[in-house]
C-alpha cells in the first residue's frame, strides 16, 4: 500500500467550490493543515508518496479524483488502474502527474483502463468496501464513465453498483466506508446507496453509522490501516467512530472544507 498526497499550491485560493465562504481560503493555513494531515498518516505507519505542489492547478491537492487503483479480490488477477476524466476541463491537467507516479510504483502487469470522451469519472464518486464498489452518478461522474469503471472492476471480481447523487458534489461527500462491513454517512448518503438496489448496502449485512445532516463533513472520513482520519468539529462522527475498533484521529481540515474537500479527497491509495 502507498498513499499519494500533494500539498496545495498558491492557486488553491481559486479552488472550485460551492461553499459560501470559499473566498476566505487561506493557502498558508491550508498548507499547515496538509502538513499535519500527512504527519498523522505517517505516525499511523502509512507510507506516503509526496508529489510536489502544482502552482498553477487550484484543485491539484485533491489527488483522489485522478484515478482509481484497485487490488483484485481474486488473487489470480493483476491490479487495475482506471484513469479518471474529471468533468471540468481545468482539472484534467491534474491527472497525468498522479498517473505517472502511480504506474511507476505498481507492478508491471497492472492493467490500465481509460475513461474517454464523453465519459467523466472522478475518484470522489467511488467507495470500495470488500468486494463491492459503489460508483456515484453525479455532476462530476456520468453514466458512461461509471460504466467504464464498473466493467473494469467486475472483471477483477468486484460487484459494482451505480448510485445516483443529486444533491452534493460526490458520493463520498455524504457516505464513506470505514470497514468492509461498516459505513458512516448522512441520510442522503445512505439513500444514494439504497437507490442502487438491495444488494448495494443491505442493512442486515452492513452496519450504518448515521449522522445528522448538519454534520455532513463528518461523513467524509478516511479509513486506512486500522486508523480513521476525520475533520475536527464533528462530535457525532467522532463518537460513533470511537465505538468501532479503529483508532480515531481528529484533524483541522477546515480550509479544505471551504473547497468542498475532506480527508478522502486528499489521498490516492495504491494497493
Amino acid at each position: 500500500m502507498l498513499v499519494i498526497v500533494r500539498p496545495p499550491g498558491v492557486a488553491f485560493r481559486d479552488a472550485i467550490s460551492n461553499h459560501p465562504d470559499h473566498a476566505r481560503i487561506d493557502v498558508a493555513r491550508a498548507r499547515a493543515q496538509h502538513t499535519a494531515f500527512c504527519a498523522a498518516l505517517e505516525d499511523a505507519g502509512l507510507p506516503l508518496l509526496r508529489l510536489p505542489e502544482d502552482p498553477d492547478l487550484p484543485d491539484a491537492t485533491f489527488v483522489s479524483d485522478s484515478l482509481v487503483a484497485l487490488a483484485p479480490p481474486l488473487a489470480d488477477r493483476p491490479p487495475l488502474v482506471v484513469v479518471a476524466r474529471p468533468a471540468l476541463p481545468s482539472r484534467r491537467l491534474e491527472v497525468d502527474s498522479v498517473l505517472r507516479a502511480a504506474l511507476a510504483r505498481m507492478p508491471a502487469a497492472t492493467r490500465v483502463v481509460e475513461v474517454e470522451d464523453p465519459g467523466t469519472l472522478e475518484g470522489g464518486d467511488v467507495v470500495v468496501y470488500g468486494d463491492r464498489i459503489a460508483i456515484g452518478l453525479s455532476a462530476r461522474t456520468n453514466v458512461i464513465g461509471a460504466r467504464v469503471l464498473a466493467d473494469a472492476a467486475r472483471s477483477l471480481g468486484y460487484r459494482p453498483f451505480l448510485c445516483p447523487v443529486t444533491d452534493r458534489l460526490h458520493l463520498a461527500t455524504a457516505v464513506t466506508a470505514v470497514a468492509r462491513d461498516t459505513f458512516i454517512g448522512t441520510a442522503a448518503g445512505f439513500a444514494s446507496l439504497d437507490a442502487a438496489g438491495p444488494d448495494a448496502a443491505p442493512p442486515g449485512e452492513l452496519r450504518r453509522l448515521s449522522l445528522p445532516d448538519e454534520e455532513l463533513l463528518g461523513a467524509n472520513v478516511l479509513a486506512i490501516g486500522g486508523h480513521v482520519f476525520l475533520g475536527s468539529g464533528n462530535p457525532t462522527a467522532a463518537r460513533l467512530l470511537r465505538e468501532t475498533e479503529l483508532v480515531v484521529h481528529e484533524l483541522e481540515l477546515d480550509e479544505f472544507a471551504l473547497a468542498d474537500g475532506g480527508p478522502t479527497c486528499l489521498v490516492n491509495i495504491l494497493p
